[in-house]
């Protein structure tokens, strides 16, 4: 089928952007009105995705519906204001009116799409500030736990230190723990630099498996 999988971290909604944002988009709307609706919020899905559907997409200049069927959905207000009468035409004139439609779209988007992904792209490097870790040193990882009976709020979120193993890419990273525990492949942003007051203790800790906190 020409299917190719990717592979995602964890805590890395950017390493499947397209479906995160989306995601987070459809998530927004039950939030906003299944307030006192929770037991049916289901039945609020398919409004939402009508209007998603109709709506012009900042990324690509169209509405979904238009990029998918080359023309644009017929809503509910057209019952009451019509719509304009189609021209009469053969099926193969429309077909072939609607494979060129469809191509000029297509080509459109991936355009505008590109220029969208660049942009965003060259946001995130301004923002990235060369967190970049050496083989060796010592990292604190962003991994919040929740824990029964406790405010998350309260919980401490950082976890180590840990060891950079191997630096896969500028932005993966292989770290561990200890010497008996398995590395773990993280993102450079859940990534903070460790300093430990006392470097000795750290490489004898390290090396025990346990853990030393500094705040």
């Amino acid at each position: 089928m020409g299917t190719h999988i990717t592979r995602t971290i964890s805590y890395q909604p950017q390493s499947d952007g397209m479906v995160e944002r989306f995601n987070q988009t459809l998530e927004r709307y039950p939030a906003k009105v299944v307030e006192k609706r929770h037991r049916d919020w289901d039945r609020h899905i398919q409004p939402f995705l009508l209007s998603y559907r109709s709506a012009v997409h900042e990324s690509t200049s169209v509405t979904p519906a238009f990029a998918n069927f080359g023309r644009k959905l017929r809503l509910p207000a057209d019952l009451i204001t019509g719509i304009p009468p189609d021209a009469p035409r053969s099926i193969t004139d429309y077909a072939n009116d609607l494979r060129n439609k469809m191509n000029d779209i297509y080509e459109h988007v991936r355009q505008t799409g590109q220029q969208t992904s660049e942009k965003m792209k060259t946001r995130y490097d301004r923002k990235m500030n060369n967190k970049g870790f050496d083989e060796g040193s010592l990292v604190w990882l962003h991994n919040p736990v929740r824990s029964k009976g406790k405010s998350p709020k309260l919980q401490a979120k950082w976890d180590g230190p840990y060891r950079i193993v191997t630096r896969i890419n500028d932005v993966t990273y292989r770290i561990q723990k200890g010497a008996r525990v398995t590395p773990k492949i993280v993102h450079v942003d859940r990534l903070a630099r460790y300093y430990g007051a006392n470097n000795a203790r750290d490489e004898h800790v390290l090396g025990g498996g346990s853990v030393a906190r500094h705040y």
